[in-house]
């Protein structure tokens, strides 16, 4: 359905119409987000010449007013700081798609592109995307599972039934919210197919760009097809790369119930005679209702009682949020060459039960590290709550 265009009087154009814009893709390119200012209550960034077909000319001088909110923009440089990461990066997004903090630091140097760029292995944030696809494919939360071993890493033997060696058991929800990968590794084997799970990872934006003035690749997934290959890609082992915005994408389409939200880091532009409102753009659906909202529950117990319980608990167990459900995933890699660099993630949003905000945090931390993700993300969040 069509915007009807606004009416814009001015002293040097008395009648001028100008079209909302649906999103701010047209923009790409005719600005720098590093080079945003505080003006008052919002940030602003030169806009340079908008060539896209979609967007009304501007008069030279034109500026963009973001969607960041200072008080968030502020708490994520700082937690940033506070980490000492070789390198980090935060987004926080509303459900819309509004950028409401994007920031990245490269050791002692602001570098809000590490926000948007893919520069770290999707970790176990990818068994996301693998549960996803084994709850359309008919695979219950509860549905119990014996396994041995898969704590750091996959082999043959955890794919197939040991009655001797299999002594736990679990489910697809403790796979999801304590990151084991010999529960994820058994369930591909028995219900998945590589097609299968190469749809799942594009619904949730594997390989694709986002939509937006930020000029972005979300993330990355070569999807292998043999047995072992496939279950090590589904827990997050390898051949899959996320941006943090990309984190920020897949935690949207688990909160708005299993939507496309786009992201969107301008609310308005503007020149001496016009002002022009950038609207969110449609949602679509790439996931089913019921798999959104079984994702989401199973990211309730990663703070509760999972790998993430440490960040949103003190030392007595009480809780950062009182009375704030918060929904997450959390991720771990290390890489050794060219230098050691544990990864760590967390995606999420809150409240769990009417979702406001969404968070990715991405550290590449040293083997001294400050802050893991998690923490970071609670940090911010308790500024957002």
């Amino acid at each position: 359905m069509g915007i009807p265009p606004l009416e814009v009087r001015s002293a040097t154009h008395p009648l001028r119409r100008v079209s909302q814009l649906s999103g701010d893709a047209g923009l790409r390119g005719a600005m720098d987000v590093a080079l945003a200012k505080l003006d008052g209550d919002r940030y602003v960034v030169p806009l340079g010449r908008v060539t896209s077909l979609a967007v009304p000319s501007l008069s030279t001088g034109g500026v963009a007013t973001l969607t960041l909110v200072p008080k968030l923009q502020r708490a994520a440089e700082a937690v940033l700081e506070r980490a000492r990461a070789h390198r980090g990066a935060v987004v926080v997004m509303a459900l819309d798609g509004s950028i409401l903090a994007l920031a990245g630091r490269d050791g002692k140097r602001r570098d809000p592109g590490l926000a948007t760029r893919v520069w770290a292995p999707a970790a176990s944030i990818f068994k996301l995307v693998t549960a996803a696809a084994l709850i359309d494919a008919g695979v219950r939360p509860d549905q119990p599972v014996c396994y041995h071993g898969g704590l750091r890493s996959i082999e043959a033997s955890n794919l197939a039934n040991d009655p001797v060696r299999d002594r736990r058991c679990g489910d697809l929800a403790h796979a999801i919210s304590r990151s084991q990968n010999a529960i994820i590794a058994k369930l591909v084997h028995r219900h998945l197919d590589p097609d299968q799970l190469r749809s799942a990872a594009l619904a949730f934006g594997f390989g694709r760009a986002a939509e937006s003035a930020l000029s972005t690749e979300l993330g990355r997934a070569t999807i292998p097809d043999g047995d072992l290959a496939l279950a090590r890609v589904s827990a997050g082992f390898w051949q899959t790369e996320l941006s943090p915005l990309g984190g920020a994408v897949v935690a949207s389409t688990v909160a708005s119930g299993g939507l496309a939200v786009i992201p969107r880091i301008v609310s308005a532009i503007a020149d001496e005679t016009a002002r022009i409102p950038v609207h969110p753009r449609p949602f679509r659906r790439v996931v089913p209702e019921h798999v959104a909202r079984d994702l989401a529950h199973m990211m309730i117990d990663t703070t509760r009682r999972g790998t993430a319980r440490k960040g949103f608990r003190d030392r007595k167990g009480r809780e950062f949020l009182p009375g704030v459900a918060v929904a997450g995933k959390t991720g771990s890699l290390a890489v050794r060459s060219p230098r050691y660099v544990d990864y760590s993630w967390f995606v999420g949003f809150a409240p769990a039960d009417d979702p406001r905000v969404v968070i990715s945090v991405l550290l590449g931390n040293p083997a001294r590290w400050h802050l893991k993700a998690h923490t970071a993300a609670r940090i911010v969040l308790q500024q957002a709550m």
